[in-house]
Order: structure tokens, then C-alpha cells, then sequence
């Protein structure tokens, strides 16, 4: 299934509402045509966005909106930024040199001797190793957490990013999620000269942490 938007906001309220319907998507795909601008005037001056292709309106709607838990739309996104950019995923990019591989190959790939490059610019944002994701007393250990890899793809002057979920949560996490990766891409662009493309994230399983909040999102979303 197939979600296909200009920008962040309206492709988080078209794929939020797929999940709700069927209560669960497999292989969800949200794709966004423009995840960012090009001016650097500050969106939300709360979590510091800048460059963010969003339609306000419904961006603060999600910001103000309180889960069951008691933890707010703002909190969530926060989180999801911190995860990608100080967390685990961060730490797992980082590891054995793969964001730095990705952006120097990225600034080499007009020289032809490094075309072959460009389909192995991706970095796992876990380490199969590290013991602490063994927080599920399963078989299988560790458990790998639910981003499990970005794919930086270059087009000419484009770059796109590609981003592959085993599981989403489309109510708490998903929107936090599509403006963190946003920012992932807008920062290697910014590193390695290219424009920012596409981007795509694909949930192998979309699902709902609390059906009755997302029914209420939903809601007031589309209010």
C-alpha cells in the first residue's frame, strides 16, 4: 500500500488514516515528494525546525494533542529526534565509520571511478552485538530495534533516502519519525552538496500502540 504526499504533515494524516481503518498495514510505503524547503526561517521554534516541508496547521494540531499516557504530540516528535540523532540509531550509524563511508562516497560519486558506489550507501541503525537490545527474552537475541536501515540514494543532483521499518507505531512515533529522517537527509545534503529528493519510508508492519488515541488523532487532525 501505497501513501504518496508533497509534504511531511499530509502524508503522516494519509497513512495514519490507511493504518486505522484496517487496525494494521503490511508493507506501508509513504513516500514524500518535497520533505524540504528551501528557506531556513524558523518553523517551530519550540523543537528548533527549520527547512521542513510541513503544513503548520496540522503540525501544531499534533504537537497539542495528548496521548493516554499523558505524553503530548510535542513529546513524541522530540523523542523521535533525540533517537535518530543522539539514541541508539545514532550510535549504530555512527559505528564502524557508516554515515562518514556514506557521505564521503556521496562527495566522490561524480568522479565515474565511483559510480559502483551508489547502490551501498546505507548504514544499519543497529549492532546485531550490542547486548542491551536483549530487553525481550526471546529465541532470537538481540532484538533488533524497529528502524533497521537508511538507504541513501543519489539521482544526478538529487539525493533521496530511504527508510526501512520491520514495525511503526503510526499514532505515537511515525510523524516524529518521517520529520527526523527529513532531517537526516537534510543534514547530508547539506555535508555533501546535493539537493534534497524523495523520501521514502516503508513500515513492514504499520501498526497502532492505542487504537482509541489514534481514532482521537485522527479526529482532530481532520477537524
Amino acid at each position: 500500500m501505497n501513501v504518496i504526499e508533497e509534504n511531511i504533515t499530509s502524508a503522516y494524516l494519509k497513512s495514519l488514516e490507511r493504518v486505522i481503518e484496517q487496525n494494521y498495514v503490511f508493507g506501508l510505503m509513504v513516500e514524500i515528494g518535497k520533505p524540504l524547503v528551501d528557506s531556513n526561517r524558523m518553523i517551530d521554534e519550540d523543537l528548533k525546525l527549520t527547512c521542513l516541508n510541513l503544513d503548520l496547521n496540522l503540525h501544531n494540531k499534533f504537537k497539542t494533542f495528548v496521548f493516554n499516557d499523558g505524553k503530548s504530540g510535542s513529546w513524541w516528535i522530540e523523542n523521535r529526534i533525540n533517537e535518530l540523532f543522539k539514541g541508539l540509531y545514532h550510535r549504530a550509524m555512527v559505528n564502524y565509520n557508516q554515515l562518514n563511508f556514506v557521505e564521503d562516497a556521496l562527495k566522490k560519486i561524480e568522479n565515474k571511478r565511483y559510480a559502483w558506489v551508489s547502490n551501498r550507501l546505507l548504514c544499519l541503525t543497529f549492532d546485531p552485538h550490542e547486548k542491551h537490545l536483549s530487553h525481550i527474552h526471546l529465541a532470537r537475541q538481540p532484538v533488533p530495534p524497529c528502524l533497521t536501515l537508511v538507504d541513501f540514494k543519489p539521482e544526478r543532483n538529487n539525493l533521496h533516502l530511504i527508510a526501512s521499518w520491520r514495525a511503526q507505531f503510526f499514532d505515537t512515533k511515525a510523524y516524529g519519525n518521517l520529520i527526523s529522517l527529513a532531517m537526516l537527509l537534510e543534514q547530508a545534503c547539506e555535508n555533501t552538496g546535493y539537493d534534497p529528493g524523495r523520501l521514502i519510508s516503508i513500515a513492514h508492519k504499520a501498526i497502532l500502540r492505542n487504537k482509541r488515541d489514534g481514532k482521537r488523532l485522527l479526529q482532530k487532525l481532520k477537524s
